[in-house]
């Protein structure tokens, strides 16, 4: 089914039914009929759950097949998200490129062929030498400010040689705040997130294997979205509802988007987060930080793999 407006539109025909027709058993406006049927589903961003009760009426009425139907648009949205996320790409090489033919700009005094008498007002020639030194100048300042927030970032993220580190323990001290939040004497059929001696094993790229302290019922996996990043999450070969599939750190805000997942022991094998931008990001169990390398960043669509070892 490539085409899902147009598939609708056959099965419609099909049952020589017109659109107003379909409209009086579906309840649904002519109007959004006709952009379902012209594909034009990214008129309705924000609203994927009306749609997907339209199409399921849409579906009865001419006996298709909803879940079917309702998967192929699920498929579409995606495919409308990560045309969003190259587009922004796009223009982020576009802008880095900017720059790079700024730190290469020069400036080639013409050569006047006329005799100095015939320019003897050259208020002009003044103006345009002000104008062009002020473009360089702002060309500078923009380098130089590309130059210390790389800086930046390459600090706050050290990077990681996996030569050195193919399995990282330690420990980590829990926040004031949730220290706050717990009681000091906790209770015998509390379960344990102690973070301490939590082991991560580098199987490939993207691939871990984490081993928790004896006894842990429970644990916290945690991800950081420092940039513009669509994800999805399966958990044991499984779709997490509780996780929703959207672009995440949407906004101009520098502070990353979090999101936090618990989850029990008993219950979890692995996890499968696909994500169609994966630069910037961060995954942490119980606070403490999972290994990632420079070859794990990637501007395309890569899967981060966590397995429990409960051996």
């Amino acid at each position: 089914m490539d085409n899902l407006g147009q598939y609708i539109r056959e099965k419609r025909e099909q049952k020589k039914l017109t659109i107003e027709e379909l409209s009086k058993k579906t309840l649904i406006s002519p109007a959004v009929l006709k952009d379902i049927e012209a594909g034009k589903f990214d008129r309705y961003e924000g609203d994927e759950a009306y749609v997907k009760m339209y199409l399921k009426k849409i579906s009865h009425v001419l006996n298709l097949d909803t879940a079917d139907v309702t998967q192929q648009y699920i498929a579409l949205t995606k495919e409308i998200e990560l045309e969003k996320l190259r587009e922004i790409e796009k223009e982020e090489v576009h802008n880095e490129e900017v720059v790079e033919k700024g730190k290469k700009f020069t400036f080639k005094v013409p050569e006047l062929t006329r005799k100095p008498s015939v320019y003897e007002d050259k208020s002009h020639v003044t103006i345009i030498k002000a104008v062009i030194i002020l473009i360089i100048v702002c060309l500078i300042i923009v380098v130089f400010w590309y130059g210390f927030s790389q800086t930046k970032n390459q600090t706050n993220h050290p990077e990681f040689k996996p030569s050195e580190q193919p399995t990282v323990e330690g420990n980590v001290t829990p926040d004031k705040k949730d220290d706050e939040n717990q009681p000091n004497d906790p209770t015998p059929n509390q379960p344990s997130t102690s973070n301490e001696n939590i082991t991560f094993t580098r199987n490939e790229r993207l691939d871990f294997s984490f081993k928790l302290p004896e006894g842990t019922e429970k644990f916290i996996f945690k991800i950081e979205f420092g940039k513009k990043s669509w994800a999805q999450l399966n958990v044991n070969g499984r779709n997490y509802e509780q996780f929703k599939s959207k672009i995440y750190h949407n906004n101009k805000n520098e502070e990353p988007e979090v999101v936090e997942l618990e989850f029990n022991v008993s219950d979890f094998e692995e996890l499968v987060l696909k994500n169609g931008y994966s630069m910037g990001q961060h995954y942490y169990i119980n606070n403490q930080e999972v290994p990632l390398i420079n070859e794990d960043m990637s501007t395309g669509v890569t899967n981060f793999k966590l397995k429990l070892d409960k051996q």
